[in-house]
C-alpha cells in the first residue's frame, strides 16, 4: 500500500495576475521524496503550483536529496515560465515577486557557454 504524499514545505505569500486580470492566490509545496517502489536506486519528489499547473509533478532524482532539489528547481522554472509568458507574479502586499528570491540561479542560466561547460563537468546525478 502506497502511502499519501506527506507535504514537508509550502510557500503561499505569492500572487500570480494575467495580463488584464485580477490578482489570484498561488501556493506551492513540496512533499517529502519516497523512494521509487520500481527501483531502489531512485526517488521521487512531487511538487504543486497551484493553480498554475492543475496537476502536480513528480520529479525524480538519484537521491533524495537530488529529488527535493530537482523539485525545488522545477516550481522556480514554473513561476519563471508564467513571469514570462503569461503576466506577473506579486507577494501578497502587491510587491513585484522574483522567483530568483529562492536562489535556483545556475551558472549556466545567465553564464557564458563555457560556464555551462564547466557546470556540466562538475555535475554528476546520483
Amino acid at each position: 500500500m502506497e502511502l499519501a504524499p506527506e507535504p514537508i514545505a509550502t510557500y503561499e505569500e505569492l500572487r500570480a495576475r494575467r495580463s488584464g486580470g485580477a490578482p489570484f492566490p498561488v501556493r506551492i509545496v513540496l512533499f517529502r521524496p519516497v523512494l521509487t517502489p520500481e527501483s531502489v536506486h531512485e526517488w521521487s519528489c512531487i511538487v504543486s503550483v497551484e493553480p498554475l499547473w492543475s496537476e502536480a509533478f513528480k520529479i525524480f532524482g538519484g537521491g533524495s536529496f537530488q529529488a527535493l532539489c530537482l523539485a525545488a528547481r522545477h516550481a522556480v522554472q514554473m513561476l519563471t515560465a508564467f513571469a514570462e509568458r503569461e503576466g506577473t507574479l506579486e507577494y501578497s502586499d502587491g510587491e513585484a515577486f522574483d522567483p530568483a528570491v529562492f536562489g535556483f540561479r545556475l551558472l549556466g542560466d545567465h553564464g557564458t557557454p563555457e560556464d555551462s561547460r564547466m557546470y556540466a563537468a562538475h555535475y554528476r546525478p546520483g
